[in-house]
This record gives structure tokens, C-alpha cells and sequence, in this order.
């Protein structure tokens, strides 16, 4: 099959009946969203060792596959990356399969209900969405695209002052959460990561962050303050979208921030 260099696409293979057995070029590091989405007839795939990303539904509803092999380097794996569909019922399942794939490696470990890469300190997922405290693994650096999403039972997190990346949507719709923690050592806060924490009435933008993507903060209503530091130099398109209780924000003078970033009616202070 034909590949990018370094990326399959998202569901640039969805579908294919003749993908049977996979196995990557080792110049691919990243899976696209749904890029192997229901293939009928795929059993067998090997995850090559320049890998680095999975992204979510990658081998969704493939009904036949009965074998991942991965390798190590593994920094990111949406925790519905082999889920059977994408019916919510079924994420628990999914889960348990992803825990099942990455554990046969011993470079991944499953510690206090947490799913991380040893080797590189990257936490992936949590093994339950039940999870109510969170202890995170020795020396963590990042945390994994939707690796908390939908944990409604937590309330407050302290990130530990190793971690430098959150990715897409990781703390995602965690309903409960009233306090979250991060210290200057955090250098990017992927897409959605914070979307739809409704309960989060605070939060302080760690300094060396330089960009609000997307929807990061969408739909948290209770928000009503933010700080944010000079390293901030854009605010993306509906970054703060349905934040009802945010009224005023100040950022610095240097920073591009989207027409439809915020609600109408924010004040945009100026230093």
C-alpha cells in the first residue's frame, strides 16, 4: 500500500476489503483519525518502531482483527484507537483491548489504574473512566490524546513540574473537576483539552505556553477567570466559546486573538 512519509491520513484506508495483514513502513510516525476505519478483513497489524502517534478510531470497527504487535516508541494512543464502533457503550471495551495490545511490549506499564510508556515517560490513558484520584507514573512528560476524557469522578489534579505536553481533548468532558494545577514546566495544551469542564472556575495559563488552540476551553460555563502570561501570542478560533461566566480577560498586546476566540460580550484588556 502506498504511504506518506510520515503520516497516513485521516481515513485515507477506511474501508479497504483487501488490507488484510499490515504491517508499516518504518518511516510512518503518526496514524490519522479513523485512517484503517472499518477494514473488514484486517487481522493482523505490526506497529512500527519509528510510531509515535495513534489517533483516535485509527482501527475502529475492524471486526477481524485479532493481533497488534507494537513497538516501544509509542507517545500517544487515543484510548478508542481499536475500538469495535463508535458507540460509547463500547468504550470500556476499547480500553481493555488498547491495555491488552500495548502491555504485551514491556516497555508499557498499567500503574494506579493508568496506562503509560515507561520508556518515555508518556501517560496514554486511564484504564477506567470510574477513575476518582490520579496518581501519575514517575517522571511523567506528557499526557496522551483523550487519556482522561470523560473521567467524571475527578475533582483535582496536580500535574506533576515534568510534564511539557497535554494533548487533544485529555481532560475532556470531566464534568467534576474544579481545580487543575500546572506548573511553567507545561510548553503546549493540545485542542479541546479542557472542552466541556464544566465545574473548572479558575485557571492559570502556565508561562511558557504560546498558543490557546481550539476549543480548549469550549463549554466550561463556570469559567470566570483566566490568567494568562505574555508567552501567549494567539488564542484560536472558539477557544472560550460557551464560557458564559467569563467577562473579562487581559492578555498582552502582542497577542492575535480570534473574532469568535471568545463569547460577544468578553472584555479584551490590553498590557
Amino acid at each position: 500500500m502506498e504511504e506518506s512519509a510520515f503520516f497516513i491520513g485521516n481515513y485515507s484506508q477506511s474501508g479497504r476489503e483487501d488490507l488484510e495483514d499490515l504491517e508499516l513502513y518504518d518511516q510512518v510516525n503518526g496514524i490519522g483519525v479513523g485512517a484503517f476505519y472499518a477494514c473488514p478483513n484486517l487481522s493482523r497489524v505490526v506497529l512500527n518502531k519509528n510510531l509515535n502517534y495513534v489517533s483516535p478510531l485509527a482501527f475502529a470497527a475492524c471486526p477481524s482483527l485479532k493481533e497488534v504487535v507494537a513497538d516501544s516508541n509509542i507517545i500517544a494512543l487515543a484510548p478508542n484507537a481499536f475500538a469495535r464502533g463508535q458507540n460509547d457503550s463500547q468504550d470500556q471495551e476499547a480500553r481493555d483491548l488498547a491495555r491488552k495490545i500495548l502491555l504485551k511490549n514491556v516497555s508499557y506499564k498499567c500503574e494506579d489504574g493508568i496506562v503509560y510508556n515507561a520508556k518515555w515517560r508518556s501517560l496514554l490513558f486511564a484504564q477506567t473512566k470510574d477513575l476518582r484520584s490520579l496518581v501519575f507514573p514517575r517522571g511523567t512528560k506528557s499526557i496522551g490524546w483523550y487519556a482522561f476524557d470523560g473521567c467524571r469522578a475527578l475533582e483535582e489534579i496536580d500535574i506533576p513540574p515534568t510534564v511539557e505536553w497535554i494533548g487533544e481533548r485529555a481532560f475532556a468532558n470531566c464534568s467534576s473537576l474544579k481545580k487543575i494545577s500546572l506548573t511553567k514546566s507545561v510548553q503546549q495544551i493540545g485542542q479541546a483539552a479542557f472542552m466541556n469542564c464544566r465545574s473548572l472556575e479558575e485557571f492559570k495559563i502556565p508561562k511558557g505556553v504560546e498558543r490557546i488552540e481550539a476549543f480548549t476551553f469550549s463549554g466550561c460555563e463556570n469559567l470566570r477567570a483566566v490568567e494568562f502570561p505574555s508567552s501567549v501570542k494567539c488564542v484560536e478560533e472558539k477557544a472560550f466559546e460557551f464560557c458564559s461566566s467569563l467577562e473579562k480577560v487581559t492578555v498582552s498586546k502582542w497577542c492575535q486573538v480570534e473574532d469568535d476566540a471568545f463569547d460577544k460580550g468578553v472584555e479584551i484588556h490590553r498590557i
